[in-house]
């Protein structure tokens, strides 16, 4: 019984070229030319199919398994991993586990043709993608503007409450620069943002931000005639700890800022199985597993390296007090000297933990450190503040004891010159009067 050979289009031109040689219709300068091939290795083609006629073309391999390929086994096991451990993974974020956690290294490619010929659907197959828009260019320097904002998700499995991730990620590189985990999207988690970056990178030249309240008043724009009679929209407290350090901020609409979008996309897949499949459930483990696990893995595997001819961080010396200098503040007024009253809260100054007088009743700026403790500045004098509880017992006591004597004098609790028994007599308004009524015995 004859076996039946099948070529594929290359190989069956080489076959035609070999008849044509054969039959001397060409020569192997000919042959050498229409297929790239050496004379000896053309010489060695002619002598196969003398001896085997057809058969010497098509490849010895075909329809044998290679022993490069990947063995039965480990396609049983990867596959297994998948069903028991990391059902519903992205297919590259379960290549990456494989390498990290079980020491399997496999293409991408190998991955996905594998899951998908056994029947298992990447969980992005039938996404349904948002109207696209066209990207806005990178910029050209790391550091030159870092897109920022907070994610509001049920980051920790079994936990049914929303926590928020606070992030910033460069846009010329890629590179996620600061994450940070809090129970409200708040200034301190924008402050350890842009500590964690100042550490890991230095200072940015500018913040891509929303429209948020942290970021920018409220209010609305300045009219023309507001500009003239020189009135100005205030800076937030946030604002004015990134104007003291050189960072400036451009609010923008939330569409326009896609990288750190897609970034939270990225990571409410990624980052949420990996808490999970660790058994973390609390702001402090995911906080630490952010920083030394999961951000530089993150960006060893996504992000551009940051090129020092085009890097615009602005690195600070290891003395930089990031407890100061990243203090966010706002001017309060100082009334009796010695208290401030903000956030509907009443303060008292103290300098060593005893009460001090301000020369002053003019606004001070007030500060609040990263450790949560608040302070004012004063001629270059630092002052701390403290809470008053019962605010209407203890200012009042206060305020009696420093009131001036005119004052005490002319108050309830002093002794009326004219008691009830002068009824009748003409009233002392004077002590002329006084020593007039006792020499002539009124």
């Amino acid at each position: 019984m004859n076996e039946r050979i099948t070529l594929n289009m290359k190989e069956e031109r080489i076959n035609n070229i070999l008849i044509k040689l054969l039959a001397n219709e060409i020569n192997i300068s000919d042959v050498s030319r229409l297929t790239g091939l050496s004379k000896r290795q053309i010489y060695r083609k002619k002598k196969a199919y003398l001896k085997d006629g057809i058969k010497s073309i098509s490849h010895k391999n075909r329809n044998r398994s290679t022993h490069r390929g990947y063995s039965e086994e480990l396609k049983n096991k990867i596959i297994d991993l998948y069903h028991k451990e990391y059902e519903g993974w992205n297919f590259y974020h379960f290549n990456d586990i494989l390498e990290d956690y079980h020491k399997i290294i496999v293409s991408d490619s190998f991955i996905y043709n594998l899951l998908t010929s056994n029947g298992i659907e990447s969980p992005h197959k039938y996404k349904k993608h948002k109207k696209s828009y066209p990207p806005r260019e990178r910029k050209e320097y790391a550091g030159e503007l870092i897109q920022v904002d907070a994610s509001k998700h049920q980051w920790f499995y079994g936990d049914d409450k929303y926590y928020y991730l606070h992030g910033g990620i460069d846009d010329s590189t890629g590179t996620v620069t600061s994450c940070f985990f809090d129970k409200e999207e708040t200034i301190f988690g924008y402050q350890m943002i842009m500590k964690q970056t100042i550490q890991n990178y230095g200072i940015p030249e500018y913040l891509y931000t929303d429209y948020r309240t942290v970021f920018k008043s409220p209010k609305k724009e300045l009219t023309l005639e507001d500009e003239l009679q020189g009135k100005q929209i205030k800076n937030t407290r946030f604002a004015n700890m990134l104007e003291h350090i050189g960072t400036d901020i451009i609010s923008i609409n939330p569409r326009a800022k896609g990288r750190i979008e897609r970034l939270w996309r990225t990571f409410q897949d990624r980052l949420y199985k990996e808490l999970k499949k660790k058994h973390i459930h609390t702001i402090e483990e995911a906080n630490q597993y952010l920083n030394d696990v999961f951000i530089p893995k993150y960006n060893a595997r996504f992000a551009l390296p940051i090129d020092n001819t085009k890097n615009h961080f602005i690195c600070l010396d290891n003395d930089f007090d990031y407890n100061k200098q990243l203090a966010v503040w706002s001017e309060h007024k100082v009334f009796h000297n010695s208290y401030l009253k903000y956030n509907k809260v009443y303060h008292v100054i103290l300098k060593n933990n005893e009460k001090v007088y301000l020369p002053t009743s003019k606004s001070v700026r007030v500060y609040t450190f990263l450790d949560g403790t608040e302070h004012i500045l004063f001629n270059d004098t630092w002052y701390d503040l403290h809470t008053v509880k019962d605010f209407n017992t203890s200012l009042k006591r206060n305020i009696k004891i420093t009131k001036s004597s005119s004052n005490i004098n002319s108050s309830k609790t002093h002794k009326s010159i004219n008691p009830p028994w002068r009824k009748g007599l003409p009233p002392i308004t004077s002590h002329s009067n006084m020593y007039y009524c006792l020499n002539h015995g009124c």
